[in-house]
């Protein structure tokens, strides 16, 4: 029998260096000693640079962002000012963040109302005004443009500088708060940040009562005057309507004659007619007009006798 004998040629060492190739020389990272000391510090060092960077974007966006949108600082001395003569004053201290190349600037104020003061009377209180804060939204703003002036009378040039603004009934305000916002007329900066204020004083009373009761009560002693009153007109009316025609008699009577009436006030003389007999007929003459008729019935019925007795004989 033949026995197996190891080959030792060249294809057996080929064979021979793949296996130790294949077999793995070193061990994993992780089975290493301190490698996962090194792998934890430096995913937390990662982790810190991530944040890091993100932080420094965030602040780069933010601050060119509120270097466009606010400037400088405006200050008011009393944000809830009270009426008077229907006008509010607000006296506000406003730095322009730095010397204004001109010495007076354009400046817009935006007054945006958000809460109305109404004073109404209610059935539970008719004769006081109760005050209801009206909350308001999307209101129009009321916009004014005023020049700010940052110099003195030599012409010097600050960045600070007092300015009091007058706000008035007339232009559309009322009691009530505000939202005010300051921005410059050039860029549209916004000087400041956005403030409220409260205008105090007293707005229109409106009658918001269910009914309404108008005019003042009579006093008795004037519903005693006017019974008397109607009264009086009553019994003269009765009086008047007992005596009827013959109170007109002895007014007739008193009536003045012709002759005693004044030369002036006697009628003109009448003028004779022209032509005619001149006669005058009777009050039983001047009547014959009306027997005419009859008189020509009466001829009529005496013709159809005749006729009627000429047929006769005829016959």
């Amino acid at each position: 029998m033949r026995t197996a004998r190891p080959r030792t040629g060249p294809l057996s060492q080929l064979g021979a260096r793949r296996q130790r190739a294949e077999r793995p020389h070193a061990r994993p990272a992780h089975a290493r000693p301190g490698a996962a000391s090194r792998l934890a510090g430096g995913g937390r060092r990662l982790l810190l640079a991530r944040v890091v960077a993100a932080a420094l974007a965030l602040i780069g966006a933010w601050l060119p962002a509120t270097a466009a949108h606010a400037a400088g600082t405006v200050t008011i001395a009393d944000r809830s000012p009270k009426e008077d003569d229907g006008r509010w004053k607000l006296k506000m201290t406003i730095n322009y963040g730095g010397t204004p190349h001109l010495s007076h600037i354009p400046m817009l104020f935006s007054f945006t109302p958000t809460v109305h003061y109404e004073r109404a009377l209610t059935d539970q209180s008719p004769e006081k005004p109760i005050l209801n804060r009206i909350p308001l939204q999307n209101q129009q703003s009321i916009n004014e443009s005023m020049d700010v002036g940052f110099s003195d009378g030599s012409g010097k040039v600050f960045s600070i500088t007092k300015f009091d603004f007058v706000l008035r009934r007339d232009r559309g305000f009322e009691a009530g708060e505000y939202e005010l916002v300051i921005k410059r007329a050039s860029d549209g900066v916004q000087m400041g940040q956005k403030q409220k204020i409260t205008l105090q004083g007293e707005n229109e009373i409106i009658d918001r009562r269910a009914i309404v009761f108008t005019g003042e009560k009579k006093k008795k002693d004037d519903k005693a005057a006017d019974k008397a009153d109607a009264e009086k007109s009553g019994e003269t009316e009765k009086v008047q309507g007992s005596e009827g025609e013959p109170a007109s008699e002895p007014a007739e009577a008193e009536a003045p004659s012709d002759a005693e009436l004044p030369p002036d006030e006697a009628p003109p003389p009448v003028e004779p007619k022209q032509g005619g007999c001149g006669c005058r007929l009777s009050p039983e003459e001047a009547a014959t007009p009306l027997a005419l008729p009859l008189v020509a019935l009466g001829a009529a019925a005496a013709v159809a006798r005749r006729n009627r007795a000429r047929r006769a004989r005829r016959g």
